[in-house]
């Protein structure tokens, strides 16, 4: 089988969780899809609505100008998460913060993915794994908080390896005296992934968010728009309610067009998605803490695809 189609067939594989990426090959299509998958567990139950809020180790991914903030006496924070996702795919992450510092690895596989040949004749099972390393750092400039991140990727798909590089920019601003937060970030403007002599560009995403954090009613709002490279531009909004003590409830919501989400739930194929199932675009998690332990959980549904669930597990120390 050509390197093409491997990558063909593993970029729809990813691309139908993500539901952001042509159902198919394509020139504007990117590889290292998993760099889209999301960090941690509390982000991902805001509907990945962080770009502007950023305030815990997921500034890493997120908006590496998160790291500039100060966390008091506890500027450390080290975090583990793990999602089960559809179809055997798994993502697994650790996270490790000394601010202004940020370090975070990724882990995915793939699963086994059915190979074929030109001819759509079984050629055998294959897997995908990839890797990703980031190191980043934050700064102040006047009252803007800045951010930048280098990272290397390492995909195998099959018995082929590639690398690259890429690098991630952000920025942070709190409107003094007010609860409203502004932020914007870029995230991995790099290299191309090559096999061989084949060349993949990376997933480049744009984002632009605002947050109104109202301490005193213990909410956090959060609006977000994505502009990524390989499909059109998404809207997320999340909210974080505080009040329960130890406890905090999300939810989140990401805008998608008609056909991702037809296919998605199985219209395509004539048949639809029931129950939770159903509800794709939205996200719900729940986050439980003790002193200076953290759980927390979200929750994804995929239609008939399946759920996707993520488990983080988060402590901060000084």
């Amino acid at each position: 089988m050509k390197l093409y189609r491997v990558m063909a067939q593993f970029s729809c594989s990813v691309s139908l969780i993500l539901c952001c990426c042509p159902f198919g090959y394509g020139a504007q299509s990117s590889a290292a899809q998993f760099l889209k998958l999301g960090f941690g567990a509390r982000a991902l139950g805001m509907g990945e609505s962080f770009v502007a809020v950023a305030d815990d180790i997921s500034s890493v991914y997120y908006n590496p100008a998160g790291l500039a903030l100060k966390g008091g006496a506890k500027e450390k924070e080290f975090l583990f998460s793990h999602a089960w996702h559809i179809q055997d795919m798994g993502i697994s992450q650790l996270g490790f913060t000394k601010r202004p510092y940020g370090f975070a690895l990724t882990y995915f596989s793939a699963g086994e993915i059915e190979g074929m040949d030109s001819n759509q004749t079984p050629t055998g099972n294959f897997t995908a794994e990839d890797l990703a390393f980031s190191a980043g750092y934050g700064f102040d400039v006047n009252a803007l908080h800045l951010g930048v991140n280098g990272r290397y990727i390492h995909q195998r798909i099959k018995s082929s390896a590639a690398s690259a590089v890429c690098s991630d920019f952000g920025a942070l601003y709190h409107f003094d005296g007010t609860p409203y937060w502004a932020g914007a970030s870029v995230s991995n403007l790099g290299t191309k992934i090559k096999f061989v002599d084949e060349s993949f560009p990376l997933p480049l995403i744009y984002r632009l968010g605002a947050a109104a954090d109202f301490k005193g009613q213990k909410l956090l709002l959060a609006l977000e728009a994505d502009f990524p490279n390989d499909s059109g531009a998404a809207i997320r909004a999340g909210a974080e309610y505080r009040g329960v003590d130890n406890v905090a409830f999300r939810l989140g919501y990401k805008t998608g067009s008609s056909s991702d989400r037809d296919a998605i739930l199985g219209r395509e194929l004539g048949s639809s998605s029931s129950g939770v199932s159903s509800l794709y675009g939205f996200y719900a998690g729940v986050g439980f803490n003790y002193r200076s332990f953290a759980l927390d959980y979200a929750f994804l549904p995929y239609g008939e695809l399946g759920n996707s669930h993520r488990f983080s597990v988060g402590v901060k120390f000084q």
